[in-house]
């Protein structure tokens, strides 16, 4: 039985109306035997949801570009972000998305369709790669008939979990959109109510070392029901710019294991001192780095500049990248105490917090991640030898190469520019994986955990920043 999620809500949940199911919004075009690609519709399979107006599907056949992958931008809605700057009720209404994509991706149907009335190739969104999309389910049905599919986009509005937002390309929809908005708000429903969010952070934050962030990271990496302490906490933080790739940020820093007094810092769960034995040994502490998602948009250079010691304070959450930070701020000028600052230029820092790069051999990196020596996890990294690339894929947004190392699973490369794989020749650039393929190359970047959505499983990743941190050893030189 349906009643308002906030107790002060205005109205009784007897004149509420289900607007998705009302038959005030219908999918008209036919779907089996369509193609999204040429005719604008189709049934797929669930990918991933990203939030609450973003998810991504796979389709029966490939697009022109030979990829099947559709990355759908919900039509009409307008969801509160979940990644990237996370806000208020984006987490509540990511998870209602997903949950209700996963019960149709198991025992129902999942449609997509532009938003035309019409069979037709669609149009890619500004970005390229997304396309603007009308998400049509059933949850309990497979190959659902078109009438008892019910607008996703619709639904997540009625519900409370979204404004709407560019509703005029389908004049006939307008009016039942802002209607289900409307009753969203009277009845006071999540985003609409009095309430708040229970799952985001309203608190301040609190300054940890990037040490403490890792001790938790490697926790939860070596017992996967581990709960991670700082999730979902607000941290600032410190470190040396190490590397910035596809809109990431990665920094480091040397933490100590002790004070200068020679006080220990760190306490195991027991109360027993922490890294005792390594202190003993003369070894007072270790390097430590985490990557930060910046958004977007971007960023004035001060921040991205490697070698450059600064302070961000963010939220600290899981991602695809593993442990990451994300709602940031980095303005060029900063009038906040939590915007994130620049404390040493790259030419200054030269002594505590100067940039240290790990070296290893491409088997010896292997080594080390199989027997889960995280030491240089989310730092600036060098492989050593020549190591030559067997395979990969292109996205939209990144190159990933493949290694011929003892242990193939162990490390990729993933870098989002255009290659010059001659310095001397600025007009030569690869795009492409398969330009790399059969070659050898010395590779430096930051080794970074990547988690992929399909299989669940973690995957290491050395991440360039610049064409000059791949080398390629010609043939014969």
């Amino acid at each position: 039985e349906w009643k308002p999620s906030s107790e002060n809500a205005s109205s009784s949940a007897s004149d509420w109306i289900d607007y998705a199911s009302s038959g005030a919004v219908k999918l008209n075009l036919e779907y089996e035997g369509h193609s999204f690609w040429t005719d604008g519709v189709e049934k797929v399979t669930l990918y991933q949801t990203i939030d609450g107006d973003t998810a991504h599907f796979t389709t029966a056949e490939k697009n022109g570009k030979g990829d099947n992958l559709l990355k759908s931008r919900f039509y009409g809605i307008d969801t509160p972000e979940s990644t990237g700057k996370v806000q208020p009720w984006g987490k509540p209404a990511s998870k209602y998305t997903s949950k209700i994509l996963e019960n149709a991706n198991k025992n129902g149907t999942i449609v997509v369709s532009s938003p035309s009335s019409e069979y037709g190739a669609p149009s890619a969104d500004s970005t390229g790669s997304r396309y603007v999309s009308l998400i049509w389910v059933n949850e309990s049905v497979k190959n659902a008939p078109i009438s008892s599919l019910k607008l996703l986009n619709l639904m997540i509005v009625q519900d409370g979990y979204s404004w709407v937002k560019n509703v005029s390309d389908i004049p006939e929809y307008s009016d039942t959109f802002y209607e289900a908005e409307t009753q969203a708000k009277e009845h006071k429903l999540n985003l609409f109510s009095d309430e708040q969010d229970p799952t985001y952070n309203y608190g301040g934050y609190q300054t940890v070392s990037l040490l403490d962030i890792k001790r938790e990271v490697v926790a939860c990496l070596n017992d996967p029901t581990h709960e991670n302490a700082y999730d979902n906490a607000k941290v600032t933080v410190q470190g040396t710019v190490a590397g910035f790739s596809n809109h990431i940020l990665y920094i480091q820093d040397f933490c100590s294991y002790v004070d200068d007094a020679g006080n220990p810092l760190y306490y195991n769960d027991d109360g027993s001192v922490a890294y005792q034995d390594k202190i003993d040994a003369g070894i007072l502490g270790e390097y430590a780095g985490i990557n930060i998602f910046v958004g977007m948009s971007s960023i004035p250079s001060k921040f991205t500049k490697v070698g450059n010691y600064i302070q961000v304070s963010a939220l600290a959450l899981n991602s695809d990248f593993g442990f990451q930070l994300t709602s940031g701020t980095f303005p060029s000028v900063s009038y906040s105490e939590t915007d994130a600052q620049l404390l040493i230029k790259a030419d200054k820092n030269t002594e505590e917090h100067k940039l240290y790069t790990f070296e290893y051999t491409s088997d010896g990196l292997n080594a080390a991640l199989k027997s889960k020596d995280y030491s240089a996890l989310n730092c600036s990294v060098k492989v050593t030898d020549p190591v030559k690339v067997t395979g990969g894929y292109d996205s939209d947004s990144a190159t990933v190469l493949y290694t011929s190392s003892t242990d193939k699973t162990a490390w990729s490369v993933y870098f989002a520019f255009a290659y010059q794989p001659d310095p001397n020749d600025t007009a030569l650039k690869w795009t492409s994986y398969e330009k790399f393929v059969d070659q050898s190359f010395l590779f430096s970047g930051v080794l970074g955990l990547h988690s992929s959505a399909k299989t669940g499983n973690d995957k290491f990743n050395i991440y360039p920043s610049k064409s000059s941190d791949i080398v390629w050893q010609k043939a014969g030189e």
